[in-house]
């Protein structure tokens, strides 16, 4: 088989496919790089379900998941009568679903199955550490489907981030939008050292600090949140811990001086980019706590809602817009 998305992550693990929507083309990505991994353990499990010949939400298709002899995967019990492969518990997880608690089961055949893992980010890393324990060489995680999702996909490693057809009949708008994540996965660590650690050191929703690395108190209003309007006329950097909106980033971008904001990763990130513009074109400037890397970009030119893009115009679109690789994924189909 041509090696497409192999090379692409290397060696990285975990690898976690995302898609700016549903019906992006995550599982036919996870698919194809699963079967160019063909020699290698693996260790599977998705933060939503997947597997399923049809979408419960959607009502469209969706590819099957076949795994072969000898790999992991972690799945809630309610999944279990409908995986065809012989199986055996490798181990169990203390993760609750709607769908009863996750296990981590070796395929003792090749066969399909359904994933329902967990749900939360802060769940996935120890589950990692369990397929690497039992042998596994490699893990992949079915992640997010849609931008605003992706706070909770739990991200590390390499991502491969799926973009088509299906987030709108708009091409240049899905081009537009696929660029915009590409932009916020770059955002990169302070250069200074002393604010590095200020960062990694900071607790609570929002804390303040110089560009120095200093802290500042932050002045709060009489419920105990954060009096922007009082904020000192210089230049300072912002903690905020939790996911960043609109109304937060048009808030920094009236206060007047340059304000280096500070997210936790680019998945917090959840502004639009017209919000997102006007803080940057106001002095703003983004930094994170967390890089995260997108390895290469999957374009689904067929929408799963009777529309699609002409095939290599999209793709075209995708490369002159992005420094990433970017792979049809229907043509990648294995």
């Amino acid at each position: 088989m041509e090696q497409l998305l192999a090379p692409l992550v290397g060696d990285a693990s975990p690898v976690t496919v995302i898609g700016l929507c549903k019906n992006a083309g995550k599982t036919t990505a996870l698919r194809r790089l699963m079967s160019e991994l063909g020699d290698e353990c693996l260790g599977l499990t998705s933060v939503g379900r997947d597997g399923e010949s049809t979408d419960l939400v959607t009502g469209t298709e969706k590819p099957d998941l076949y795994i072969k002899k000898g790999d992991l995967f972690a799945t809630a019990r309610g999944m279990l009568t409908l995986c065809d492969a012989t199986l055996e518990v490798a181990g169990l997880t203390d993760v609750m679903t709607p769908l009863g608690p996750v296990a981590v089961l070796r395929a003792l055949s090749d066969g399909y199955v359904q994933l329902a893992g967990p749900s939360a980010a802060g769940q996935l890393p120890p589950l990692t550490e369990t397929f690497l324990s039992l042998g596994a060489q490699r893990v992949l995680i079915d992640g997010a489907a849609g931008r605003k999702s992706l706070a909770g996909a739990g991200v590390e490693g390499v991502a491969l981030l799926c973009t088509g057809a299906s987030l709108d009949r708009d091409m240049d708008m899905v081009v537009a939008e696929t660029a915009h994540t590409c932009w916020l996965f770059a955002r990169k660590r302070p250069e200074n050292p002393a604010l590095c650690a200020a960062l990694d050191g900071a607790e609570g929703r929002f804390a303040l600090f110089t560009p120095e690395g200093e802290p500042l108190e932050l002045p709060l209003d009489e419920s105990g949140g954060p009096k922007w309007a009082k904020l000192p006329r210089r230049p300072l950097v912002l903690w905020a811990a939790g996911g960043i909106t609109d109304p937060l980033l048009k808030t920094l971008a009236r206060r007047g001086a340059p304000t280096v904001l500070a997210a936790a990763d680019a998945t917090h990130v959840l502004a639009g980019r017209a919000a997102l513009d006007l803080f940057l074109r106001n002095g703003g400037e983004l930094t994170v706590r967390r890089e995260l890397t997108i390895a290469a970009v999957a374009a689904n030119p067929w929408s799963a809602y009777g529309w699609h893009f002409e095939a290599e115009k999209f793709v075209n679109a995708l490369r002159q817009a992005l420094d990433l690789p970017v792979v049809n994924v229907k043509e990648a189909q294995a």
